[in-house]
């Protein structure tokens, strides 16, 4: 393996929340992750004019947090949700500020620490594909995880939506990480 590989898997390596969309397995950071709740735990208040996968935003702890579906924003079909859907709560710091976005996955299956010769690049599927969203494809446990480069996830400038504390109309954007 190349210095060059090495040095970017081992950027990538560390401990990983699993989740499943439809049977697909993907992983964030945990050092991105702020709390699990399941989905029947709370109420999701609809907010009118936001994208599809915007499902709306829930009062956790006296923030008010939007709420993306994960199939929906990954164009998945949609699917009912159970007692297994979960919310998994992302904290995205940025120079300015602190930015929390809960995101619904299907159903959350464990932490796994990946080690960086475990991970691969994401390959090139010679079709028009975008892998923004993807940082890298791990080997674990017989399955392949899709590690999500989840501030690319969240921060897409389509994803905007209304403040709804705010006392003027300009549209809430998520900041991008520099």
């Amino acid at each position: 393996m190349s210095e060059e590989r090495q040095t970017e898997t081992s950027d990538i390596q560390g401990k990983y929340l699993t989740f499943n969309l439809m049977e697909e397995f993907y992983g964030v950071n945990v050092d991105w992750i702020l709390q699990i709740i399941g989905i029947s735990d709370t109420a999701i208040t609809k907010i009118p004019k936001t994208p599809h996968f915007v499902k709306g935003v829930i009062n956790l702890r006296g923030k008010i947090i939007p709420v993306v579906d994960l199939r929906l924003r990954f164009k998945l079909p949609p699917q009912e949700y159970n007692e297994r859907t979960s919310i998994v709560i992302i904290k995205i710091k940025t120079e300015k500020s602190e930015l929390y976005i809960g995101i619904i996955v299907d159903r959350v299956i464990e932490v796994l620490d990946i080690d960086g010769v475990d991970i691969e690049q994401t390959p090139a599927f010679g079709v028009d594909f975008d892998a923004q969203f993807i940082i890298g494809m791990a080997k674990v446990k017989n399955k392949v995880v899709s590690l999500l480069n989840i501030t690319e996830v969240l921060t897409n400038m389509e994803l905007q939506i209304e403040d709804p504390t705010s006392l003027h109309s300009e549209p809430f954007v998520c900041p991008m990480q520099s």
